[in-house]
């Protein structure tokens, strides 16, 4: 999408008021207004441009998106969105009862440059998509489980996942599973899951 300067359309600065971006458009609005230029394409494309920046200069709200984002100004919401969901992830607990068996993980189931500049090249896919939201959960394993690397089977979203969980995990260490977080938008690629591990105490295995 090419971008649009509204406030050269109207001829007037970034600073101008609203009082005057209002003359400039009721100037140019008569001087290209149809009914004045019965036959002139040109004149009547002119037109069209005119109303269009003056419908998002004289509104406050579209004025600031458009200042804020550009071209981009119409997704200003899903960016907004997006960037709470980049610093607020969903958290929770996960049991490995819960399991039917999670890194390494084995899937065995079924906006533009300046979006990249300001959530960084992760959070884009393409022209207009972006990441999803990134998810959070704590792992319950007894401290006899982690002795040796074993494999679990996660059930996420309801996608099966394969995980390898190496020998000697200690209590809240991280792991991400790429891609099992919340769906992109717009087309972006999914969220991460971001899984901690809980070590419970055992009264037989010492560490």
């Amino acid at each position: 999408m090419e971008f649009v300067d509204y406030y050269n359309i109207l001829g007037v600065a970034k600073t101008a008021t609203e009082e005057e971006i209002k003359k400039a458009y009721r100037k140019l609005a008569r001087k290209y207004h149809p009914d004045l230029n019965p036959n002139d394409k040109e004149a009547h494309k002119r037109f069209q441009q005119i109303n269009e920046a003056n419908e998002v200069l004289s509104d406050a709200e579209n004025r600031k998106k458009y200042d804020q984002y550009g071209k981009d100004w119409k997704h200003a919401d899903q960016f907004e969105q997006a960037r709470q969901q980049q610093s607020r992830g969903s958290y929770g607990n996960v049991n490995e009862s819960d399991f039917a068996g999670g890194f390494g993980a084995e899937g065995t189931g079924g906006f533009s440059d300046f979006f990249e500049s300001l959530f960084g090249g992760g959070g884009r896919s393409n022209r207009s998509g972006f990441k999803g939201q990134d998810y959070h959960a704590n792992l319950q394993l007894p401290l006899r489980d982690v002795a040796a690397t074993h494999q679990q089977t996660l059930t996420i979203n309801d996608k099966k996942v394969r995980i390898t969980i190496p020998a000697g995990v200690e209590d809240d260490q991280k792991i991400r599973l790429k891609g099992y977080g919340a769906p992109g938008v717009n087309g972006g690629p999914a969220g991460d899951l971001y899984i901690t591990f809980r070590i419970a105490d055992d009264p037989v295995f010492k560490r």
